[in-house]
């Protein structure tokens, strides 16, 4: 199994994060990726908080800690063809870096893709092409690792319809798969129409106005009915009864 190189780069100028903040949450993720997601999606990483100055290897993806981001908490991307992403230093600084290097490292292109039958009750339950966005389903869902709160994900298991009665996220909160809680969304692409659909936030859903196969078509064809598709903060406070969080072990 390859392991990625992952640094968390603070770049923020108006309340700098700590370096041993950084560390303590980096020192998580890292239990995080080698005991919860290896095992389940067949990737690592090795995480790394440079100190200011601080060469960064080559080929290291850069977790970017910053003051903010235009609508967003944190997003991943690849910036001349290497995955990096960002994230806004804020109260949920530690989720949000969770959930983008979890994302970056089961999807670092933006291409993932898991086939199964389209959710929409208004469709025929045509095959579809998920995209496989392994926090944002459960984006409303948390859980403990040394005193630091960290992103629940789904696992493979939940693009597999017939994984009724298996367990589907790692903290055990969905009932099934492709279930998607209020607060959580899915997108998927319909290949009979090449439009993207997602089921929102509010269990509604939407079906994109062109067509468009990547993830970055995606965004510009769904428009902004779902403003906080990057925001995990912003997720927690609109949906504050559907937040969850699972207590670590006693």
């Amino acid at each position: 199994m390859k392991s990625s190189k992952v640094a968390i780069i603070n770049q923020t100028n108006r309340c700098a994060v700590p370096l041993d903040e950084l560390k303590r949450y980096a020192a998580a993720l890292q239990q995080q990726v080698n005991d919860h997601l290896a095992p389940a999606w067949n990737v690592r990483a090795d995480i790394s908080v440079p100190a200011p100055g601080d060469v960064i290897p080559r080929g290291t993806r850069p977790l970017k800690v910053v003051d903010s981001l235009p609508g967003q908490a944190g997003v991943h991307t690849r910036f001349r063809g290497r995955p990096s992403a960002q994230v806004v230093n804020d109260d949920q600084l530690s989720i949000t870096l969770s959930h983008e290097l979890l994302e970056m490292l089961v999807d670092p292109a933006g291409d993932f893709v898991k086939q199964a039958a389209d959710i929409d009750p208004y469709s025929d339950g045509q095959p579809v092409n998920y995209l496989v966005e392994v926090c944002d389903p459960v984006a409303v869902y948390t859980y403990e690792i040394d005193g630091v709160k960290v992103s629940d994900f789904v696992l493979p298991s939940f693009y597999d319809p017939s994984a009724k009665g298996e367990v589907v996220d790692h903290a055990e909160f969905l009932a099934g798969p492709l279930t998607v809680p209020l607060g959580g969304y899915i997108a998927w692409l319909d290949p009979t129409d090449y439009r993207w659909h997602e089921q929102q936030p509010d269990g509604t859903f939407l079906i994109g106005t062109k067509p468009g196969r990547s993830r970055d078509d995606r965004a510009g064809a769904l428009g902004r009915a779902n403003p906080d598709r990057h925001n995990v903060s912003a997720i927690h406070r609109r949906w504050p009864r559907a937040v969850k969080h699972r207590p670590p072990p006693s």
